[in-house]
């Protein structure tokens, strides 16, 4: 093998081994189940979410229309038209601004949508030739059967190169575009004077090829403009378009994952780490829909009793393996402690040794569970219903009235409790407009009941007061209140005194307290901790973990420890430090070369004479082996240190290799 470049394999049996097919067993059997309930789920909560993300910016969009369409009628030969769209970092329509447009566009004019970014090209060949390249690849129409497959002056002629504008231009001929829109995603990461070199050739075939330019925007047109060359802005037409802010798109997107009638509800640990990484860090709307499809994907992939969320579930579908899952549940562990608790060891005996009752038990829970978050996300609207009207008061955000509430923390809290106790202050015009704002928007039918009467009450209150210029009062509002001054003892003493109440006065602090009881009991009620509910495995999903390897992961830290501990990984005792000279001893010569060498590696400087760390390798891992074969192993070691970024070669000292990281950074 020093001399031949290849060989000739020829295996004694050439014919392929025959495959056994293997079909799943026990809780794997439901997969097929699960993958389609999956898709059914999924599919149901991204066309919700592309409903409101059609309608976020869709004043932008048709902004954008009417500007295509005032520039195609008032073509002009001087100056680009050039829309401005600031999106912001975060928006919809930083990665779709030509796909946004084109799929609302319903115009009868021909045009040539193509979309750009930094990464295009970099010099103006190459960017020239992507654009080209996009243009001319774009499928036919079914209305342009009938031009010609190739241009009468392509035919014949010189041979062009494939980033002359030339090209584009024939193209445009042939298909009869009237504009070619050109999106650029993101222009603060363009060269300026690529950018700006771009803009002026567009300018000198304007006569022959109708460009429109979109630059989105994610900073300040002051800060596109001072990047531009002033030949550039010449050329330019603006108009800015303001696009949605993004944290309304959050919300927006964030409230289409947790309707009422949604299949999985995401629990709160997982919601606040999706909702903070979301707001940390410079990502596009599209990471919230994926890191919300990813925990859909971790559910229904790794859970074999989300079966039950498959809504045409039958007995015959499951197996005994998903039943003894399912009774395996801590909640329903915690169900058959209460009923033995209550006295009733008969049912649990049924839902123990009957699957035809298990299997309805579990399906009565699942649709009792999501009935009652749906009423845990009805009474978070009549919380922020309360702030809005009441004056003075903050409006929580739903995203994060809803982690909250699936908290369980919502009930009782301190913001609620001063949420009453302000209700309680409130005058009787504050208190009536709390009251109709209530019963106008969908409150639960047995709140309603309870605060028509009280509505009305008030109402007649209103009516048959003597100062109808003031509002009524109750006992607890401050102005109903005095403070008295005490000297005693040369000590001056402040203490507070009740006024006396009117009779309508009095009335009215009866009602209003009434109001606030009927309020607190609903929230006691409604605000239940999720986790608290039956079988809230199977449709609450609040895992953590593997959100936080996939959108957060930490590459450096798991190879820094897999060399460090490497028996951790391997699962064997060989490699652990117990094998060493002492207790805190992590060198073996039975571990991986490379996890011997980056032990050696942490005790060097930062230049590492390529000789000493050969010898300290041979001493570890070559007393039992031949020298040739641990030479083998340090070359192979030290080329995958060098691969992983650890060492690199020096010209300073040939015989030495850098140090390039540390632990820990």
């Amino acid at each position: 093998m020093e001399y031949e470049k290849c060989y000739v394999f020829k295996p004694e049996d050439s014919r392929p081994v025959k495959r056994r097919k293997v079909e799943p067993q026990g809780l794997q059997s439901s997969w097929n189940l699960r993958k389609e309930a999956y898709q059914e789920a999924w599919k149901a909560q991204q066309d919700r979410i592309d409903e409101r993300l059609r309608t976020i910016n869709a004043t932008t969009i048709n902004g954008i229309l009417d500007f295509l369409e005032e520039a195609a009628s008032n073509a002009t030969e001087i100056r680009i038209p050039t829309g401005l769209i600031l999106a912001g970092p975060n928006s919809a329509l930083r990665t779709s601004i030509a796909a946004q447009i084109s799929s609302h566009s319903d115009t009868t004019r021909r045009r040539s949508y193509i979309q750009i970014s930094s990464s295009s090209g970099s010099n103006l060949k190459s960017l020239l030739k992507t654009i080209i390249q996009k243009a001319t690849s774009r499928a036919v129409e079914d209305d342009e059967d009938e031009l010609d497959d190739q241009p009468a002056s392509r035919k014949g002629g010189p041979k062009l190169l494939n980033y002359d504008l030339e090209l584009l231009h024939l193209h445009v001929q042939e298909r009869r575009i009237e504009q070619v829109v050109i999106a650029i995603e993101d222009p603060e990461a363009c060269d300026g004077e690529l950018l700006s070199e771009l803009i002026e050739l567009f300018s000198y075939w304007q006569d022959r090829i109708p460009f429109v330019l979109f630059f989105n925007i994610a900073t300040s047109v002051e800060f596109l403009q001072q990047r531009l060359s002033k030949t550039a802005i010449k050329h330019l037409d603006g108009r800015v378009f303001d696009a949605a802010v993004s944290s309304d798109e959050v919300e927006q997107v964030f409230d289409a994952l947790t309707t009422s009638d949604t299949s999985l509800w995401i629990g709160s640990n997982l919601s606040t780490m999706i909702l903070d990484r979301q707001s940390d860090y410079i990502q596009g709307i599209e990471s919230l829909v994926q890191a919300a499809r990813y925990a859909y994907m971790s559910h229904f992939y790794a859970n074999a009793v989300s079966i039950s969320l498959s809504p045409s579930l039958a007995l015959k579908d499951v197996t005994a393996q998903y039943l003894e899952a399912l009774r395996n549940l801590p909640s329903f562990r915690t169900f058959a402690r209460q009923l033995l608790d209550n006295g009733d060891p008969g049912r649990l005996r049924d839902l123990l040794d009957r699957d035809d009752k298990a299997f309805e038990f579990a399906q009565n829970s699942v649709r009792e569970g999501k009935e009652a978050l749906a009423e845990i996300l009805e009474a978070t609207e009549v919380v922020r219903s309360l702030q809005i009207t009441i004056p003075n008061t903050t409006a929580s955000s739903k995203s994060r009235m809803y982690v909250q509430a699936m908290s369980g923390k919502l009930a009782g809290s301190p913001m609620l409790r001063t949420l009453l106790l302000t209700l309680r202050k409130a005058p009787s015009d504050t208190a009536i407009n709390v009251a109709n704002a209530l019963l106008e928007r969908k409150t639960p039918r047995d709140l309603i009941d309870e605060l028509s009467p009280i509505v009305r009450e008030i109402e007649a209150l209103i009516k048959d007061q003597d100062d109808k210029a003031q509002p009524l009062r109750s006992e607890e509002d401050v102005k109903n209140s005095t403070l008295r001054t005490t000297v005693i003892a040369q000590k001056v003493e402040l203490s507070k005194q009740k006024s006396a109440l009117s009779k309508q006065d009095a009335a009215y602090t009866t009602i209003i307290r009434r109001l606030s009881d009927v309020l607190e009991t609903y929230f006691a009620e409604k605000l239940v901790n999720p986790k608290d509910l039956t079988l809230h495995e199977i449709f609450l999903y609040d895992l953590k973990s593997p959100f936080r390897e996939v959108f957060t992961p930490r590459p450096r830290h798991a190879v820094e420890r897999a060399l460090a501990a490497p028996h951790d990984y391997l699962d064997c005792d060989c490699c652990g430090p117990d094998h060493g000279d002492g207790d805190d001893a992590t060198l073996a010569s039975t571990q991986p070369s490379t996890a011997v060498l980056y032990q050696l590696y942490l005790e060097s400087g930062n230049m590492i004479n390529a000789s000493d760390l050969w010898q300290a390798f041979q001493a570890v891992v070559g007393d039992s082996q031949d020298e040739q074969q641990v030479m083998a192993q340090f070359q192979r070691g030290l080329a995958e240190m060098r691969y992983l970024g650890f060492v690199k070669n020096t010209r300073k000292r040939v015989d030495h290799v850098a140090k390039v990281a540390w632990r820990g950074l």
